[in-house]
């Protein structure tokens, strides 16, 4: 990690824009809080269905609401759900190459707003009427490209450290938790293939902001803190998602034995542990 060097007074002034973006969203977390409290949570079905999250639902309420006006945005140009998959897969990619070249902030930021484009693409599909198993099939690819994507400019800006290979874990990790839901859902396992707390929508915080708010542990804790705080979140991400991944992976392989039928077993004879019913059979043949 790096070492520690007090940060300037002109550096913590280039953070004033920064500082504002983030008093902004706080002030609209505040308001929605309120507001929420006063007339009731607008409950969305996406969140509802999910497993237990570390994302408090509030949370992930506020965050489709401060899109909204992206979303209508995006009805009123008639854009397809596949043309704003992909737009988003390319914004995650540029987000890659920013993070790579060592602009965290910038690339967390970045992949922040590529990456709200999951739920939009859908939510304007649903609205639309344009609902598809190919746009589905689209969506789940292009994500985990995306997520490979940012998983790999992580692993470069760090390639020099052993965090390289926490990103390189992320990313295993990450892909197989997918995976086995594809798996899973394919074979009717149920709920099982939801299992586990590390799902994309927290892989996306715990990668996301640590590298938008990076420059603020600069200014807080001094030059070098912001990369040693990203490598800190993304080795718990790396852990986490592993962890997700076994316990997925268990719980649907579990589930599906429950469900085959199991096979009517012979009754256990001592003869045919030694193999004397077999040498009886030979004899009888030899007859």
């Amino acid at each position: 990690m790096d070492t520690l060097t007090p940060v300037t007074p002109s550096a913590a002034e280039a953070l004033a824009p920064l500082l504002g973006l983030v008093a902004f969203l706080l002030s609209t977390l505040v308001y929605y809080s309120i507001k929420a409290a006063i007339f009731g949570r607008k409950r969305e079905a996406y969140i509802e269905n999910r497993q237990r999250s570390i994302l408090a639902k509030l949370f992930q309420e506020w965050w489709i609401w401060l899109w909204t006006p992206v979303e209508r945005f995006c009805l009123r140009l008639r854009l397809s759900p596949d043309a704003i998959t992909t737009a988003a897969t390319f914004v995650v990619a540029v987000s890659a190459v920013l993070i790579a070249s060592g602009h965290f902030s910038s690339g967390g930021w970045v992949f922040l707003a590529g990456s709200s484009f999951d739920f939009i693409d859908g939510r304007v599909a649903r609205a639309t009427g344009r609902v598809s198993r190919a746009g589905a099939f689209l969506d789940s690819t292009l994500d985990r490209v995306g997520e490979l994507f940012v998983f790999g400019g992580l692993a470069v800006a760090y390639r020099q450290s052993w965090v390289l290979f926490a990103a390189l874990l992320a990313a295993g990790a990450a892909t197989l938790v997918s995976y086995a839901r594809a798996r899973g859902e394919a074979v009717n396992a149920g709920d099982t293939v939801k299992i586990g707390g590390m799902q994309r929508p927290e892989r996306i915080v715990l990668t996301g902001i640590p590298c938008a708010l990076s420059p603020i542990s600069d200014l807080l804790f001094g030059a070098g803190a912001g990369r040693n705080v990203v490598a800190g979140a993304l080795t718990v991400l790396a852990v986490l998602t592993t962890l997700t991944a076994i316990r997925r992976t268990w719980s649907i392989y579990h589930a599906l034995r429950l469900q085959d039928p199991t096979p009517a077993q012979p009754p256990f004879r001592l003869a045919d542990v030694f193999g004397l019913e077999s040498a009886r059979s030979k004899k009888k043949a030899a007859r």
